[in-house]
């Protein structure tokens, strides 16, 4: 396993799998080399075996993921075939990795927090908490202003939900 500047822990798919492939199904060497040193769960070294499997069988790459041309909705689904990625990951990885402007991740309860919070709303939820799906025409709704910029939103959201406040 080489290192580069941009992986300096040598992990690549291949790599990934030839640990996943050596443990004949035995866990010991992919908890001695992968999840141990990592301090994964092991839900999240089955996903990212996963994720290695795609992009070893060509259903996932960099320049898939990263190519502008492929919509949101396309990569949300390629995303989501990868066991234990959700709508939630898929959005996070879009926003903070990929860095897509316009994604609204609705999935995340601390976006859904700072909404009510700031435009001073109750929702179909416990305690009037807003909810994903019984609320999506209502958020979609608030949070149209913001787009093509919602990213950025979803940020200022989340800080507002934890009452934290920047001073520009």
């Amino acid at each position: 396993m080489g290192s580069s500047l941009d992986n300096p822990y040598g992990l690549t798919p291949e790599s990934i799998l030839a640990i996943a492939d050596m443990d004949c199904g035995e866990n010991h060497v992919i908890e001695e080399k992968l999840r141990k040193p990592a301090g994964l769960s092991n839900a999240k070294v089955r996903s990212i075996i996963d994720l290695s499997r795609h992009y070893k069988c060509g259903n996932l790459s960099d320049s898939f993921l990263f190519d502008n041309q492929i919509t949101i909705d396309v990569l949300r689904d390629k995303l989501c075939q990868v066991k234990g990625l959700g709508p939630w990951s898929c959005d996070m990885f879009l926003i903070f990795h990929a860095h897509k402007p316009d994604i609204l991740p609705l999935g995340d309860l601390a976006v859904r927090k700072g909404t009510a919070k700031l435009f001073g709303v109750k929702g179909s939820g416990k305690n009037g908490a807003l909810c994903e799906k019984k609320d999506l025409a209502m958020l979609t709704r608030l949070h149209e202003p913001f787009a093509p910029y919602m990213s950025l939103s979803t940020y200022m959201f989340i800080l507002i939900a934890f009452d934290v406040y920047l001073i520009i």
